[in-house]
């Protein structure tokens, strides 16, 4: 889910992401061929563990 070329917003908690600091941190992952940008590393893992679950249609993040 992109916002535009320079941001993302990250599945598991809704936090706009800057691409290329996610990037250069190492917070991107894929799921399905699709690449996902994360704002720090305990939502990437939790989205690891469990991609589906973020990515259903009623799933609503919370920060």
């Amino acid at each position: 889910m992109h916002q535009d070329q320079r941001s993302a917003i990250d599945p598991v908690c809704g936090m706009t992401v800057d691409i290329e600091h996610a990037r250069a941190s190492g917070l991107i992952g894929e799921h399905d061929g699709v690449t996902y940008y994360f704002c720090g590393r305990g939502c990437k893992l939790e989205f690891g563990d469990d991609p589906k679950r973020f990515l259903e249609p009623g799933y609503t993040p919370t920060m």
